[in-house]
């Protein structure tokens, strides 16, 4: 590609005299314009805008939302300062730096968007709020299951799809407004995140609950500018308490289920934290420490979701065998996709951290999904896995 460099005289030839006609009156339009501009009472409404201006970054549109003049309403104009006050210190001070909601022949991937909100406090209460389609052809949604499907979420119930946490909430849009995805796709959703996606600390309700709400006004404003008509109830008052960690975790019936056992040598190290309330998934994460669970046993029991395994199942580690569905175990991860009653349903197993790590996986995978599948009655299920050290 050429630059200004290789064609130093490019700029520099005399214009014709009609073009140079032209060019003047350009000019003299485009003078007069910003002085006009810059009169009277316009200059400080002006000066007060540029808080509002709109800074392109890698060809999204990202305005700027603070100073005296900042709008109440905050991302996309669905959150007010109250309902950040449970989250945010000062919510008076809270400023907004989004991108809006892209959608129709603008976005190949369905309706995209992006909100940050911060104060004075520093990155540490930072808040993202994003509109995305989720699926697996990027590879990149392991990543997301990882932090909006742990334990530590309470389902919405009612049927929503979406989940919440003191510190992380996701809701689809509704299939009403979007359609509902199809078998390699997964749904649009909004998701809100803060912080640390995972703890060893005990959730707390106040802050779970207000990311719920949150979740919620967003997927309705998004809708209601997507053309769709409803609305998504606040979900709140039919809640369950929030999840808690489980002491009483008996050696023969790992993350609540009577047989599942690493053997009989082994015993449990630490609590688990198993998913309170019938949703979209049921996760139990154990040996949590950090920002990570040392082992994940997980069923995706909405089909709408399990699309966003399809990949993973299909090419994650070593072929495994069943008459009914398909998947794969790896050094740390097992993944089996069947059809269940209410559809497609998926079963992991995942290891972090341990030297065991593959002993561990390969003992619980195959038992893991047996007993899920029977309690969903998609059972029995029987899995024939790979040899150690077989190829695919």
């Amino acid at each position: 590609m050429s630059s200004a460099e290789d064609e130093p005289n490019r700029y520099e030839q005399p214009l014709p005299a009609d073009r140079e006609l032209l060019s003047e009156r350009r000019q003299r339009r485009r003078r007069w314009h910003w002085r006009r501009l810059l009169r009277g009472r316009v200059r400080p409404l002006l000066a007060a805008g540029l808080a509002g201006v709109l800074l392109g970054v890698g060809g999204t549109a990202w305005q700027v939302q603070a100073g005296p003049f900042a709008p109440d309403e905050l991302c996309w104009g669905a959150l007010s300062r109250d309902d950040l006050a449970p989250i945010f210190r000062e919510p008076q001070d809270v400023k907004a730096v989004e991108a809006p909601v892209l959608h129709g022949a603008r976005s190949l991937d369905g309706p995209t968007g992006n909100c940050q909100l911060t104060n004075s406090d520093g990155d540490e209460w930072v808040l993202t709020a994003r509109v995305h389609r989720l699926d697996d052809r990027a590879g990149d949604d392991g990543k997301w299951a990882d932090e909006f499907l742990s334990a530590r979420l309470t389902p919405l119930g009612d049927g929503r799809l979406g989940m919440a946490s003191d510190s992380r909430a996701w809701l689809a849009i509704p299939d009403g407004c979007l359609g509902r995805p199809g078998d390699l796709d997964g749904p649009t959703v909004v998701d809100i995140a803060q912080g640390s996606w995972i703890s060893d600390m005990e959730p707390r309700a106040k802050e779970r609950d207000a990311m719920a709400r949150m979740v919620v006004k967003l997927v309705n404003k998004v809708s209601a500018d997507l053309g769709c008509t409803g609305a998504v109830a606040d979900p709140v008052e039919r809640l369950p308490k929030a999840a808690r960690y489980i002491h009483t975790e008996k050696p023969d019936a790992l993350c609540g289920i009577r047989g599942l056992t690493l053997g009989k040598k082994r015993k449990p190290t630490k609590y688990p934290m198993i998913t309170d309330g019938h949703g979209p998934v049921r996760t139990c994460d154990r040996d949590v420490t950090g920002s990570q669970p040392r082992q994940r046993l997980m069923t995706v029991e909405d089909p709408r979701l399990a699309g966003i395994f399809t990949r993973m199942a299909l090419y994650e580690g070593d072929r495994v065998r069943s008459a009914v569905g398909f998947g794969g175990l790896g050094p740390n991860l097992g993944v089996f996709q069947a059809r269940c009653q209410t559809g497609e349903t998926v079963f992991v197993v995942q290891a972090n951290e341990r030297e065991t790590a593959g002993a561990d996986v390969r003992t619980l995978f195959p038992r893991y999904v047996e007993a899920e599948a029977a309690r969903l009655g998609c059972g029995p299920l029987k899995l024939k896995l790979p040899r150690p050290g077989e190829s695919r």
